[in-house]
């Protein structure tokens, strides 16, 4: 996207809020946008973060103890350091705030923005989850009224589609398409890409020369997950597959099945490393360099459905289980990029890899615990075959357009400067 110069007074002030919920899922989307948007001339950027603790895993420079600091050119505040943000915020106001997931605002600036002496007009971006569902193109760029005529607020959907936001699409990613999806110049140049700075075998890790597959769950009973991927590396992989199991919540889950599977059999059922909290331009490369990802998480969700390669994703487990809702919407998506052989060794996979766990019964437990394996395995011994469409679907991602560069045409063409003295 063209640059504009513009002087630090005429600079829209954007504000991004991120209340920590999921531990790295939504601050691993903000951190991506915020470093996309600091791309950019025409900005002043803010971030306000409620957990600098999980901020600063995946961002070794953060540091989890400061109220405020800068990072790549922009300001960080804590969520909870009142008196320092409404001073901060007081001196000079957000142009554009942007509350991502449903976060909320802090007090301090709830009582900023709706303060009657304070004149100041401002717009509010609700940038929302993740979702393959048909709301988010009904909902995408949709206005929203609050209690004052001066805050303007807007829905901005991320999506699979055109009708919505799009995905982010940054340096990374483009380093990682240039060789993926070399079609003559096609992609989007809204920023130039530039080499991945983090090799597959970084100075801390020494990963497999073979593409590994990378797990990443939540918390469930994954037993079934680690016999079959013992099942395909005995029949598929010639025993040389490497799993490489990522830090979370699932981490001690996949731990104890692997000990359980390793202790009944007498041998490792693969290779697993052990992989610690890293950086995100680390987390990128390594997702990429992978031959097959189980993926939760939106930001990781994200970059799978980019990378092109076969994944299996476990949605955020609710109530009712809902997020088979979620599941079957994403694989409406990928439907047509697969014959129904194949789509429906998929939609097998994902539909019961992500039901809730098996713990009515013993009987029905185990009865459970083997579909489960069946269906996984079944997906593992086809991934394969499953490659061009999982290529496919990815590029269709690509030409809906880069969220931060959607997002900037729109604050662009849909909000004022105030001038600051």
């Amino acid at each position: 996207m063209p640059q504009k110069k513009t002087s630090p007074h005429n600079k829209r002030s954007i504000t991004l809020l991120c209340k920590v919920v999921d531990n790295f899922g939504d601050i691993g989307v903000v951190y991506r946008l915020a470093n996309a948007l600091s791309e950019s001339s025409e900005f002043s950027l803010r971030l306000v973060v409620s957990d600098l603790s999980s901020f600063s895993k995946i961002a070794p420079k953060i540091d989890a103890q400061k109220d405020f600091q800068t990072l790549n050119g922009y300001q960080i505040f804590r969520w909870t350091a009142d008196t320092l943000c409404l001073q901060e915020f007081q001196k000079n106001p957000p142009d554009i705030i942007i509350e991502c997931f449903q976060c909320g605002r802090p007090e301090w600036l709830e009582h900023l923005l709706f303060d009657v002496k304070f004149p100041h007009i401002t717009h509010i971006i609700m940038l929302d989850y993740l979702t393959a569902e048909n709301y988010a193109e009904d909902f995408h760029l949709l206005p929203s009224i609050t209690r004052s005529a001066r805050v303007k607020k807007v829905n901005f959907m991320p999506g699979f589609t055109k009708k919505t936001g799009g995905l982010i699409l940054d340096i990374i990613f483009y380093e990682h398409a240039k060789i993926q999806y070399d079609e003559g110049g096609s992609l989007p140049p809204s920023r130039s890409p530039s080499v991945c700075s983090i090799p597959p075998s970084s100075g801390r890790l020494c990963l497999p020369q073979r593409p590994p597959v990378l797990f990443f769950s939540y918390e469930k009973n994954l037993l079934p997950a680690v016999r079959a991927l013992k099942n395909y590396n005995l029949s598929c992989a010639n025993g040389n597959l490497s799993v490489l199991l990522a830090n979370g919540a699932g981490f001690a889950s996949f731990k104890n099945a692997y000990t359980k599977e390793k202790y009944e059999s007498g041998k490792e059922p693969f290779s697993l490393t052990e992989l610690p909290f890293l950086p995100q331009e680390e987390w990128d490369c390594i997702l990429y360099h992978s031959q097959i990802l189980f993926i939760r998480g939106e930001d990781s969700l994200s970059r799978a459905c980019l990378s092109g390669t076969p994944f299996v994703w476990n949605a955020y487990p609710q109530s009712d289980d809902y997020q088979l809702v979620k599941v079957n919407a994403l694989l409406e998506k990928l439907h047509p990029f697969f014959d129904e052989n194949l789509f429906a060794i998929i939609k097998k996979c994902w539909n019961l890899y992500n039901e809730t766990d098996f713990s009515l019964s013993q009987s029905a437990s185990l009865e459970n615990e083997k579909n489960v394996e069946e269906a996984i395995t079944d997906f593992l011994f086809n991934c394969e075959k499953m490659q061009d469409g999982f290529k496919n679907f990815s590029k269709s991602l690509v030409k809906n357009g880069d969220l931060t560069h959607n997002l900037m045409t729109f604050i662009l063409k849909n909000t004022t400067i105030v001038e600051k003295s």
